[in-house]
Formats: C-alpha cells, sequence, structure tokens
C-alpha cells in the first residue's frame, strides 16, 4: 500500500511539473466559432527591454512601428486555416468597431489599416496584457463585424541573455484570446518563444532593420504553435 501511494504521489508532482512548465494555457473550447475579426494587435517594448543596449541608427519605436502591418497580415493568414476570417481591412472604417474603441493612453504599438490605426478597447495594462475585453463590447463587436468570435492578439517584446556565452536573443511573449457572440472569452492562449540569431553580448545587441525580424519571427513561430493547438 505505501508503495503505491508514493508511486502515486511521483505520477502527481509528474503531472503537475509538466502543467507547470507547458507554454500554452487554454480557456474553454472555441467549437462553435466558425468566423472571426481579429479586432486588436498590440505589441509592447515592455520597460524599453528591446531598446536597452540596442546598437543602430534607426530608432526602436519605429522599427517596432514599421514591423505591426505584417504581424496582423500573418494572423489573418494562419487564422484563415482555422476559420473563416474577416481581415480587417474590410472593417476597419466600421462604426461599431471604432466606437468600442477608447483612447490609447498605454504605450503600445498597432497596425495601421488603411491608413487608420487599430483602435485599443482598454486602458488597463493588465487588461491589454491579457488580451481581455469587456464582454459588452465582445458582443457589440461580434454583432457589428458579424462574426462569431472577435480575436485579440497581443505580444510583448524583450531580450533574453543566457548561456555559457552570454548571447542576447530576441524574445516575445504572446497571448491570443477570442471572444464569443455572447461576450465569453472561449479561448486563451500563450506562447513565449526566444530568437534563433545571436544578436549581441551581455544584453547588448544589434537592433536595425534585419535584425528587427527576429522578433517578427520568434512571434510567427509562436503564433503557428497557438493556432495548431486550436
Amino acid at each position: 500500500m505505501k508503495k503505491y501511494i508514493y508511486a502515486l504521489t511521483i505520477l502527481c508532482s509528474l503531472l503537475a511539473l509538466a502543467l507547470a512548465s507547458s507554454p500554452i494555457v487554454s480557456a474553454k473550447s472555441g467549437g462553435s466559432i466558425k468566423k472571426v475579426a481579429v479586432v486588436s494587435l498590440t505589441v509592447s517594448d515592455v520597460a524599453g527591454s528591446v531598446r536597452a543596449g540596442s546598437i543602430g541608427t534607426t530608432p526602436v519605436s519605429k522599427l517596432i512601428d514599421s514591423s505591426v502591418n505584417s504581424m496582423l497580415s500573418d494572423a489573418e493568414k494562419k487564422l484563415g486555416g482555422k476559420w473563416t476570417v474577416v481581415k480587417a481591412s474590410g472593417f476597419i472604417d466600421n462604426a461599431g468597431y471604432r466606437k468600442a474603441g477608447v483612447k490609447k493612453t498605454l504605450t503600445v504599438y498597432v497596425p495601421k489599416v488603411n491608413g487608420r490605426e487599430m483602435p485599443v478597447f482598454t486602458q488597463v495594462s493588465k487588461e491589454i496584457k491579457g488580451g481581455k475585453i469587456d464582454p459588452q463590447k465582445a458582443k457589440d463587436l461580434c454583432r457589428a463585424l458579424n462574426v462569431d468570435g472577435v480575436v485579440l492578439i497581443f505580444s510583448e517584446w524583450a531580450s533574453k541573455t543566457g548561456g555559457m556565452v552570454p548571447t542576447t536573443k530576441a524574445m516575445t511573449k504572446n497571448i491570443l484570446t477570442v471572444w464569443d457572440r455572447n461576450g465569453d472569452q472561449v479561448i486563451k492562449e500563450r506562447v513565449d518563444m526566444v530568437g534563433k540569431r545571436s544578436l549581441g553580448f551581455s544584453g547588448v545587441k544589434a537592433v536595425n532593420k534585419d535584425t528587427i525580424g527576429e522578433w517578427r519571427d520568434a512571434y510567427s513561430r509562436a503564433l503557428d504553435k497557438i493556432v495548431s493547438s486550436l
């Protein structure tokens, strides 16, 4: 009996460890979702981590800003393999969509579609990072855009230094949430991803038109993992 209890304890501990180390966390099933719209994509250089120790002539803010449109296109294309996606280019001027937005007071980067910034739906940092939206706004957006669910994506950009030789690489923390017509969060996925190339050493790194692609690539690979789990 003692051996059985001991074995069960070990099994439970291993299971808990596996769950704790998993990069993906999910909410409810999104099985009822057929048609979606990516209504929000935000990027944050958390605490200026990308900017800190950077070497390059182009301001980091401009480099990040130049990346977000392709990130939106990437998301719409990949989610299109799972659901029917209504593209932002078709609803950016929708009155109900614009009305749901709030003034952008947080330092985040958003895509510009047909010359207009995609709105944000909260002024609370914790909420935008967690992909949260007021349930009533989720309902209103689904109705206005005639979709089953709205998708919010947050990508936190940072850098990571480590290893025998302290090389510095790009790092992204990515959260995707889906909210349905009932105002319920039916999906929440998070994947953190490190870039492939070394950009420097001991926190000092090259950030330029070429290397900014390391953050975009880390985001894209994280998105692949998220979409495959849906």
